[in-house]
C-alpha cells in the first residue's frame, strides 16, 4: 500500500493539484520577496554608535585626516615663518651695522 504525505490523525487533508499549484506559486512568490528584502537591508546603511551612517562616517574620517594634515602643514609654516622672521631680524642687524 502506499503512504501519503498526510497525516489524518492531525486533521490534514490532502491538496488538490490546483491547491499545490497555488502553493507553489506561493512559495515561490515569497522567497523572492525574502530575497528582495534580504538585498534592501544589506543595501541599507547602517548607523555606527554615535548615529551616523556608513557613508557619513567616512567622509568624518576624510575630514578628519585632512583638518590633521592642515594642522600639520600650518605648524610647519609657523616655524617657517618665525625661522624667516630671525633671518629679517639678523639682515636688518646686519645692515644697519654696516652704516
Amino acid at each position: 500500500m502506499r503512504e501519503k504525505a498526510v497525516d489524518y490523525a492531525r486533521g490534514e487533508t490532502p491538496m488538490t493539484d490546483l491547491q499545490f499549484n497555488a502553493f507553489i506559486e506561493l512559495q515561490s512568490k515569497y522567497e523572492e520577496l525574502a530575497a528582495e528584502v534580504s538585498q534592501l537591508r544589506k543595501a541599507k546603511p547602517r548607523r555606527t554608535d554615535d548615529g551616523m551612517t556608513d557613508y557619513q562616517f567616512q567622509r568624518y574620517e576624510k575630514m578628519r585626516d585632512k583638518c590633521e594634515e592642515l594642522t600639520k602643514e600650518v605648524a610647519l609654516l609657523r616655524e617657517e615663518n618665525a625661522r624667516l622672521k630671525v633671518q629679517t631680524e639678523m639682515l636688518k642687524a646686519l645692515s644697519s651695522e654696516k652704516k
